[in-house]
């Protein structure tokens, strides 16, 4: 057993308790047609005992969070009152009664899970007692008092059951539009086929076995692309029926579902167990399960069946229960292109492989096109992983903030509760409006800050071999080198790109100076390089090899650098000035990209083999000083850091960071609020705002450069001091 400290954690809301915020039922296990009630006006000193639920705020109970895991239970018709063993007695039968605070450990219970999913309340003041309904007796007015605690006694269990308006989303089961199935004469619904066949031959999940079953609907037209239903953890013969139900009701269109059990690897000897790979092909979040469905299975149904299958995500569903159901919506999450449309009933977004993290990343990644509908139980799956009820309510709120076109139901019941029950009215909204485009959400609130409704991602250009290092000067044009080309580019303000300069010496990073001049840094070469306007070049320094140079608007100039033989501390960042280099700074595991923040006292430096990157105030001389490991960057669960690359800031105050997952933009105080992926959602490697209004975001993408308008403005070293403004959070 466990105490329940998920239950109470949020409830300490301040919300105001006339509207039932953190108002919870307590049912007997002994007796579930009643509640806990206080009987009498609610005034101290009065007694508790059962009574059948009649709405009442003498029923109604709030759970507040005491510390060390102990809580008070006030009734919602006088919160100030806390259930009180009376007088602090310890003796079997002592009463129950509400009173004012009097600072006794008699006032603080201990909520502790017990396996039918109750919770014994036990007082504490002492050791070995709870709080009783005496006998089980199933009538009004029946004993509440304390009493020795034993296990498996069902008088001293109870239920806690949310009600609606808690906050915690109980509520929306009655939000929501009711659905109502259409009616359909039986003789409309058609008898498909099933086909059966072994899957042994994935490159993605090598050495793996499993059961893959084919439905093929009575209506399938083999001149036309058949949209697709793709169900984890294998086929059930219901959904064959509620297939050809929905079909025949128009509620979806002419679809062919491909039921896909998780793979095993099978063990080479008799009398022992295979490699279960469920948990590694279902809950982990990266994008190996969606290549599995889009680049092997699917493709292998289309041509094993002769089957004319959809590859647009916008025909395709993918459905699943507990695992099955993060696995469904972490396929549409990587590849919306390959699935748009997502049922998940209990969805695991628990902490087995990082699912835990899904919510936040729903609240930071820009949203995407994916249509879901989600379900949890109020009695869901709760283990080492952490408690579905509460995360499943997660992603609700995160998908809601965010802007997703979703729909979210709690069933009472138990783990994927209501699946086949609420199937039907899960593809009727999943499928509505087909075959129009699923639509991507408005996003989250600082997002909507960066980004412009309808601007998107175009691609600028494409087969550079290794573009880093992008710059902006003062009119908006970028410049970026090709390092393995040898070569600087500009972006001009009609986005044509021409070579700026060639034979640089591998120049590995660029920045544009205060008075135009462009500066490049090189990690082979050694050398550091100023460029006039005209593109010639003369040496500044030599005996460097940088990884990033930044021109400071003072004249002066910063570089990382990092030594190979100190692989995990060998990163320095160098100040130079007059011609001379001074080391500012060493022991970061590999520095990369800088930049200075508008109001131009502050210095950032990313560390690309962590999720940091560093923040210094600069002195007067250019040294640095008050280091901290300061923004806190996201890193993709199957990478071991955040890949941070080059550094850019907005005159609006707003930090872009390139890498891996994205472009990350962080708040002043350092967290990651938002993030941009590029189109293939492919690492980015160089960030620059400019174009002809400076407003224009270009991500790098080694071999690709793309563009998109968005609400912040090109800073450089050639930019006047500007005021900042903290971020919201």
């Amino acid at each position: 057993m466990m105490r329940l400290f998920t239950l109470i954690v949020f409830l300490f809301t301040t919300a105001a308790f006339a509207d039932d915020w953190g108002a919870y039922q307590i049912v007997p296990v002994s007796a579930p047609d009643f509640v806990l009630e206080v009987v009498g006006k609610s005034k101290e000193g009065d007694v508790v005992s059962i009574n059948k639920p009649s709405g009442a705020a003498t029923q109604k109970w709030i759970i507040q969070p005491r510390g060390d895991g102990f809580a008070w239970l006030m009734p919602v018709s006088q919160p100030g009152l806390a259930l009180t063993v009376d007088g602090a007695g310890t003796k079997n039968g002592t009463k129950v009664v509400i009173a004012k605070d009097n600072k006794s450990d008699a006032q603080l219970w201990a909520l502790t899970k017990q396996d039918n999913g109750s919770y014994a309340i036990t007082p504490k003041h002492v050791e070995g007692m709870g709080l009783d309904h005496f006998g089980g007796k199933k009538e009004v007015g029946a004993k509440v008092d304390l009493w020795q605690h034993k296990q498996g006694d069902q008088h001293l269990q109870w239920f806690i059951r949310p009600l609606a308006g808690s906050g915690i989303a109980e509520a929306k089961k009655d939000d929501l539009p009711k659905y109502t199935p259409p009616v359909i004469d039986p003789k409309d619904i058609k008898e498909g086929r099933i086909e059966t066949f072994q899957f042994t031959t994935s490159k993605i999940f090598p050495g793996t076995m499993r059961e893959v079953i084919v439905f093929i609907p009575a209506q399938y037209d083999a001149s036309k692309p058949a949209c697709v239903y793709v169900k984890t953890d294998g086929y059930n013969p219901r959904e064959k029926a509620n297939l050809e139900l929905a079909i025949a009701t128009k509620e979806m269109p002419v679809t062919v579902g491909v039921f896909v059990k998780p793979g095993e690897v099978p063990a080479p000897m008799k009398g022992t167990a295979g490699r279960r790979n469920r948990d590694f092909e279902y809950d982990g979040i990266s994008d190996n399960n969606v290549r599995f469905f889009d680049e092997e299975v699917l493709p292998f149904v289309a041509k094993q069946y002769q089957l004319n299958l959809s590859t647009d995500g916008n025909d395709r569903c993918i459905v699943g229960g507990s695992s099955g159901g993060i696995a469904a919506f972490t396929a549409a999450w990587h590849k919306p292109e390959a699935f748009s449309r997502v049922y998940a009933a209990s969805g695991s977004w628990v902490a087995f492989r990082g699912g835990h993290e899904f919510p936040t990343m729903v609240r930071k990644f820009e949203a995407r096109p994916i249509r879901s509908y989600l379900t949890t139980a109020t009695h869901d799956m709760e283990n080492c992983a952490g408690d579905w009820f509460l995360l499943d309510q997660e992603m609700d709120k995160a998908l809601r903030f965010s802007g997703y076109d979703y729909q979210f139901r709690i069933i009472d019941g138990r783990h994927v509760a209501g699946y086949g029950e609420n199937w039907q009215e899960a593809m009727a909204f999943l499928w509505k409006d087909w075959p129009a485009k699923v639509k991507t959400g408005p996003s989250a609130p600082r997002a909507q800050e960066i980004i412009i409704p309808g601007e998107d991602w175009k691609l600028v250009a494409e087969g550079f071999k290794s573009t880093r290092g992008p710059s902006t000067n003062a009119n908006g044009e970028i410049f970026f080198a090709d390092t393995s080309a040898d070569k600087i580019h500009r972006i001009g303000l009609d986005d044509q790109i021409s070579v700026f300069a060639e034979k640089t010496g591998n120049a590995h990073c660029v920045s544009v100076g205060a008075d135009g001049s462009l500066y490049t840094i090189s990690e082979k070469s050694g050398q550091l390089l100023r460029y006039d306007a005209s593109g010639k070049s003369s040496v500044v320094l030599e005996g460097l090899t940088g990884h990033s140079i930044l021109a400071h608007p003072n004249g002066t100039l910063y570089v990382t650098d990092n030594d190979d033989k100190k692989p995990n501390n060998g990163g320095s960042v160098w100040l130079i000035r007059d011609g001379k280099k001074t080391q500012v700074d060493k022991g970061i595991k590999f520095a990369t990209g800088l930049a200075v923040r508008p109001d131009q006292w502050l210095l950032s430096v990313a560390e690309g083999h962590s999720k940091w990157a560093f923040s210094y105030e600069i002195a007067d001389d250019g040294s640095l000083i008050n280091k901290e490991r300061f923004f806190h960057l996201h890193v993709q669960d199957w990478d071991d850091d955040a890949g941070a690359e080059s550094i850019c800031y907005s005159q609006e105050g707003r930090q872009f960071i390139a890498t891996k997952s994205g472009i990350q933009i962080s708040a002043d105080d350092g967290p990651t609020q938002v993030i941009l992926t590029v189109p293939d959602r492919g690492r980015v490697t160089g960030v620059a705002i400019g174009g002809k209004d400076k407003d224009t975001l270009y991500a790098f993408c080694m071999n690709k450069i793309w563009k998109r308008k968005i609400q912040q403005h090109a800073l450089g070293a050639w930019s006047p001091w500007t005021k900042v403004v903290p971020n919201k959070l």
